[in-house]
């Protein structure tokens, strides 16, 4: 499996057709020149050195060049040996560079007598595209542990295979001065590297040593510099073992890390940083320690050592329940494991010899801190002591999150994504007008287009607060100047009250553009097509929490039949009422009792184990709430039946993070056996529109939760009656291209189960794999749904 990286999968093409004198070379040529074109991730990489080296080694004169569109080749020789050079440039390359296209042709021999690396050239608009930040490569990983390497524990090793890109660079072109890394000048002995053709750190940006380059220090909470250099690693591991909470500067942000063993630490962690149950991700010295913990699917190790080094969301082993501390991940059967990607976090983990938590260095609902000055602020009352370094960030990036679907087949997807894969771009059949869109409110992301390239933000976490927001301006103004992209409209949500929405309208005043609102399901219909490079017709199950409705009441369990210029609704769930409106997202026992309200009328079933763990003045106010239908906004929302269902079965009423409840859910139905249980959802046909009536399975559900039947096999007995009836409503409509989005299909046992059902019933299904199902995909949808709608409209 090749690393899981965006462009060159969605959207993808072949950007150069052949041309020249002959796409192939004559057999009976004595010598010919090859020129060849390739566009990908071929600068920064160590492309060029690698292409010396071969013509050098396969004795072919010629050169070799950066420029502003990717790199150019030319060599000369037989057409026998050129074939293979084409072969081996492609078969061979650096683990890094990705080849998206290329374009090759045979001229007549020019005479050249040797081969070189020739000035880069610069004309017009850049398109070369920025790198995202690689993990730490073997090679430097054994310079860093070698005794006899003059980058011994050194925690700022790199060469063009790996370290810092993205979250380094200020401008193009990408060289040392446009870097933070600007203010360090090369030793005598970097700079022989930087210049050495046959170095793998030939051109790397980053290059330095301990003699000239970035150093660590360990800090206390009020910024006083205990240690330096490796005595600083040093002292934060012993720390770290005396259950300290330690913040650490990485590759894009600050992360807050303690010992994954030690539960009061790890609750202590939990306390200050008010994050009462969200899974915390585990680091790990290797993968020896974390396959005691984990499960390990195919594609789970190349993917953990991938240049990209996701953290990977894995099943528990037995050991990995007895030997983590309960607070890591409360009632989860997965843990969200990685590999130390800097030489920081490799040396610190080979000190302290055991995994640690490594979660984002943010307080609630805030954006990761990136900066010292900033992080000394705000997240001293979070942590005992700082391990920082000189090395200034340019920009954030969160870590990036993938799992792994078992059925119907094994493959990955994208949960968030961020450092390691951003801001790689998606490639378009068709160039594109330069757009802005600016996403949604939760997983917020933007999306600029840029000729044939659409560039996906990284994750800016969810609107809710000043810092998100303005966290989220100073990213767009960064993308824009970085870029050099002037758009010719902003798109965004319907929504009227989303931030996203206002500056929008705030944007379109200043730059004198026009703005163009997408329907929210809609979307997220258009993202899963672009990524999954479908034209035409197709049927979407799309299925979240909440998004502005064509009727402007709150959607959420839709299928909507059409293409990325346009949709409309053709199922949906039959509506319940939110009382409380935002309460409800929170305390999903009033979605109970609203479904209880609306199933059995207006006395609800008072026996349930739920009602004794609510005051019974707070549900007489709901029901209050209900029958005035007042502050209760109607909805068809799947994510909040899934919260509904979930406090029914008395397994969470209350959400303290994103989608509590109907993780919990999903977790019970991962435990439990629906076998012999049968829940009813008919599909009721209403003027235009299927009805998928939960009423009668909330009665099941109440009727055999009195036969004694577990929560868990409830659970299990829910996920199978959705999965029976997406595909019972599919069966409804002449289109056998179904598209999955939206948030609930992060529930995996409920992906698989409709995934695996939906090609069984001759459909064929598609779900994000690259992208996120959730609102992180929503910039890109509105951007492709945009520049659809332009093209069709255009009178060319």
């Amino acid at each position: 499996m090749s690393p899981l990286i965006l462009a060159g999968g969605p959207l993808a093409l072949n950007l150069m057709q052949s041309d020249g004198l002959s796409a192939r070379p004559t057999l009976d040529a004595s010598k010919l020149r090859l020129q060849m074109r390739i566009v990908g991730v071929v600068q920064g990489v160590g492309f060029r050195p690698f292409v010396y080296r071969l013509a050098n080694e396969m004795g072919l004169p010629g050169w070799v060049l950066n420029d502003g569109d990717g790199v150019a080749i030319e060599v000369e020789g037989t057409s026998q040996r050129l074939a293979r050079f084409i072969d081996r440039v492609k078969s061979d390359k650096p683990p890094p560079a990705v080849l998206y296209a290329w374009e090759h042709r045979f001229l007549p021999p020019s005479g050249m007598d040797r081969f070189e690396i020739r000035k880069s050239e610069s004309q017009g608009l850049p398109k070369v595209w920025v790198l995202p930040d690689l993990a730490l490569c073997r090679a430097c990983c054994r310079d860093i542990q070698s005794g006899q390497d003059r980058r011994y524990c050194y925690p700022f090793t790199n060469c063009t295979h790996c370290g810092p890109r993205f979250t380094i660079i200020d401008s193009l072109p990408y060289d040392r001065a446009a870097t933070s890394m600007g203010r360090f000048r090369m030793c005598p002995a970097c700079q022989r590297e930087y210049q050495n053709p046959d170095d793998r750190r030939f051109h790397a940006q980053p290059n330095a040593c301990p003699n000239c380059g970035p150093q660590a220090e360990f800090c206390d909470k009020s910024g006083r510099r205990l240690a330096g250099g490796i005595e600083a690693l040093r002292l934060a591991a012993e720390w770290l073992k005396r259950g300290r909470i330690i913040a650490l500067k990485g590759l894009g942000g600050f992360h807050l890390m303690v010992e994954a063993a030690n539960e009061q630490a790890v609750a202590e962690l939990r306390r200050r940083k008010r994050r009462p149950s969200k899974a915390f991700a585990l680091m790990y010295p290797g993968l020896e320690q974390l396959a005691r913990h984990v499960e390990m699917p195919p594609y789970a190790e190349s993917l953990l050592t991938s240049p990209q080094a996701p953290i990977l969301l894995l099943s528990r082993t037995p050991l990995g329940e007895k030997e983590v501390a309960s607070s890591v991940a409360p009632a989860s059967p997965y843990l969200g494991v990685f590999l130390p990607y800097t030489p920081l976090h490799r040396l610190l983990l080979n000190l302290v010899q055991g995994p640690l938590v490594a979660t984002s260095g943010n307080a609630s609902d805030e954006p990761i801190q990136f900066r010292n000055s900033d992080a000394l602020r705000t997240l001293a009352p979070l942590c005992d002591a700082f391990l920082i370094h000189d090395r200034p960030i340019v920009r954030p990036a969160d870590d990036s999150v993938v799992r792994i679907l078992a059925r119907p087949q094994f493959k990955p997807q994208m949960l968030r994504r961020a450092r390691g894969y951003v801001p790689l771009p998606l490639l378009s059949p068709r160039p594109l007008p330069p757009l802005l869109a600016l996403g949604g409110h939760l997983n917020a992301t933007f999306a600029l287009s840029r000729e044939r390239e659409i560039i996906l933000s990284q994750h800016l976490c969810d609107m809710e607060t000043y810092e998100a927001r303005r966290g989220y301006e100073e990213a767009l103004r960064d993308f824009l100047r970085l870029f050099e992209v002037q758009p010719q409209a902003v798109v965004h949500d319907q929504h009227p009250d989303y931030f996203t929405t206002r500056l929008a309208a705030r944007l379109s005043q200043e730059w004198e553009v026009p703005r163009i609102a997408i329907q929210h399901h809609h979307a997220h219909l258009a993202a899963c097509m672009a990524e999954n490079q479908l034209e035409g017709t197709v049927l979407g199950l799309i299925w979240d929490g909440a998004g502005y409705g064509q009727d402007a009441t709150v959607w959420g369990g839709e299928f909507l039949m059409g293409s990325a210029d346009g949709s409309r609704r053709v199922a949906t769930l039959w509506p319940f009422l939110l009382p409380g409106s935002e309460r409800a997202v929170r305390e999903p026992w009033r979605v109970a009792l609203s479904l209880l309200w609306e199933s059995l009328g207006d006395s609800p079933a008072q026996d349930l184990p739920l009602f004794g763990r609510i005051p019974s003045d707070s549900t007489r106010g709901v029901l209050q709430i209900l029958r005035k239908r007042v502050m209760a906004p109607e909805t068809t929302s799947m994510g909040r039946l899934f919260d509904g269902v979930s406090a029914l079965l008395n397994l969470s009423l209350y959400n303290t993070h994103q989608a509590q409840s109907a993780q919990l859910l999903e977790y019970a139905a991962g435990r439990g056996d629906a076998q012999g249980l049968r829940l009813r959802l008919p599909l009721r046909q209403e003027e235009e529109v299927i009805r998928l009536d939960w009423r009668e399975m909330v009665r099941d559900l109440l009727s055999e939760q009195r036969r004694g039947r577990t929560a868990e096999d409830l659970a299990a007995a829910f996920h199978r009656a959705l999965a029976e009836a997406a595909v019972e409503s599919a069966r409804h409509f002449a289109c056998r291209r179904v598209v999955m989005a939206g948030g609930v299909f992060c529930n995996r046992v409920l992906s698989e189960q409709i995934l695996a059902r939906l090609e069984e019933a001759g459909f064929e299904p598609y779900i994000h794999s690259q992208l996120p199902p959730t609102d992180a995909s929503l910039s890109l949808g509105q951007l492709w749904a945009a520049a659809e709608g332009m093209r069709l409209e255009s009178p060319d």
